[in-house]
């Protein structure tokens, strides 16, 4: 048949530059593939013939290509002579249909099939919940997961079996979440995320040889976002004036301590009073102002990473005006939604008005959101903001000693670049290209100067 081909996909390779030999199967101008389980390297493949050239093993490999094909024209002419239509869908569930009936005949066991595979996922769910090392929005991701891959076997009719997640499955589920639930691409990723670590999972408990997944490529993508500068910082943290003891005064406090810390939410509303490590002054009686003596000590909840944080100034007055050495901190308790919602009130009160547009990834395309800043404050804006304004003033190294990532790449993308980093690229640039003769001239207090050749 025309309509059926052996092909290699060229951005599908193992460690050993070997790709993976595909049947394709084309009807009304869409296609889908069906994985051979056989590899070639690229030197040996006939893109023409769909066959291998003369190599070791080549005449059974082939001999195996063409076994293959003969299975899917099989399977096109059953599907016709039941006088109906062999479209993509219907190959491809009367494939997996015969081999779901080819595996129990050779093992014995039962059928496996989509509910288990399914219930298996929910298997995995119920062992995380079970072990307690992992956080409840951790649990919840979990669960989102399994009810995306419920909606996309319902609505796309995909057959979903272990032997079914690969490259067909990949693109198939990643367009769905995209174009049918509207998904950018840094929600999505999270979801190839969790469906990785539950293949992973399985493959461990046995349950399948398919190791394909790994070839997933997430989706992640850096996030445009808002950071507050150092004018805005101050006029948060010393020129507002709320109500004392009021839940804007205590959510004020709370997100210039988190913009001191960098502490992710989860860890921030955790801290007890046992996380503040303060010494005083044996004379004077005065608290130490210095990180050996006077620090904050946690275990964080996302990564068990342990991590020893330095107190500013700002905190130093915090714990004087809610009596940290005595009492719980109180003041850093609150749900997640009040918590945003109040801190957006705040900062437009503040005056944090001007027009922002930020960008997010979707594909190849860009979505453009524009609102006033406060509008785009959050919880997420604290660790944001002190890694902005941490990288402007010390090594990442450093940076990344007290915010706890184990990867720098990552770390790098917390960082909102501005003008003021251009303008200093823009001062090095001009300090390369220069000519023998010049003149420097400009506003050295800024930094920035110019060169004009003398002739």
């Amino acid at each position: 048949m025309k309509n059926i081909k052996a092909i290699i996909r060229k951005d599908v390779k193992t460690k050993d530059k070997e790709y993976l030999i595909y049947i394709r199967y084309t009807y009304n101008r869409r296609y889908i593939l069906f994985s051979t389980d056989n590899h070639v390297l690229l030197k040996n493949w006939k893109p023409n013939t769909g066959r291998i050239k003369k190599s070791f093993n080549y005449e059974k490999l082939n001999t195996n290509i063409e076994q293959f094909e003969n299975k899917i024209i099989t399977i096109i002419l059953d599907i016709k002579i039941k006088d109906e239509e062999p479209t993509l869908l219907n190959v491809k569930n009367e494939y997996y249909n015969l081999q779901n009936h080819s595996q129990q005949i050779k093992s014995g066991s039962k059928k496996i099939n989509e509910k288990l595979f399914l219930s298996d996922f929910q298997d995995f769910i119920d062992d995380r919940v079970e072990n307690n090392n992992f956080r409840d929005n951790t649990i919840k991701a979990y669960k989102t997961t399994l009810n995306k891959l419920k909606e996309f076997k319902k609505t796309k009719g995909y057959f979903l079996h272990y032997n079914t997640i690969n490259e067909t499955f990949y693109f198939a589920f990643v367009n769905y979440m995209r174009y049918d639930e509207g998904l950018l691409d840094n929600s999505l990723d999270k979801h190839i995320k969790n469906l990785k670590l539950f293949m992973n999972y399985s493959f461990e408990k046995k349950k399948h040889t398919n190791l394909f997944f790994q070839t997933f490529k997430r989706t992640r993508a850096k996030s445009d976002f808002v950071v507050l500068n150092r004018k805005e910082l101050i006029d948060l943290a010393y020129n507002y004036k709320p109500k004392i003891g009021s839940l804007k005064d205590r959510i004020r406090d709370t997100f210039i301590f988190g913009c001191s810390t960098g502490l992710r939410f989860g860890d921030l509303v955790s801290l007890t009073k046992g996380n503040f490590v303060i010494k005083r002054d044996g004379i004077n009686n005065k608290i130490l102002d210095n990180s050996t003596d006077t620090y904050i000590w946690l275990t964080t909840i996302k990564t068990n990473e342990q991590l020893k944080l330095p107190i500013s100034n700002f905190i130093f007055d915090l714990i004087k005006k809610y009596d940290l050495e005595n009492n719980e901190p109180t003041f850093l308790k609150h749900n997640n939604q009040v918590f945003n919602r109040t801190i957006k009130d705040i900062c437009k009160e503040i005056g944090f008005t001007e027009m922002t547009k930020l960008s997010k990834k979707k594909g190849k395309a860009d979505f453009h959101s524009e609102k006033m800043k406060y509008e785009f404050i959050s919880s997420y804006t604290m660790r944001r903001t002190f890694i902005t304004q941490m990288s402007n003033s010390t090594e990442i190294t450093n940076v990344q000693a007290v915010t706890g990532h184990k990867n720098i790449n990552i770390l790098t993308d917390y960082i909102k670049r501005n003008d003021k980093e251009l303008n200093v690229v823009k001062a090095n640039l001009n300090d390369i290209f220069y000519e023998k003769d010049e003149n420097l001239i400009g506003d050295k207090s800024s930094g920035i100067n110019t060169r004009i050749i003398v002739k």
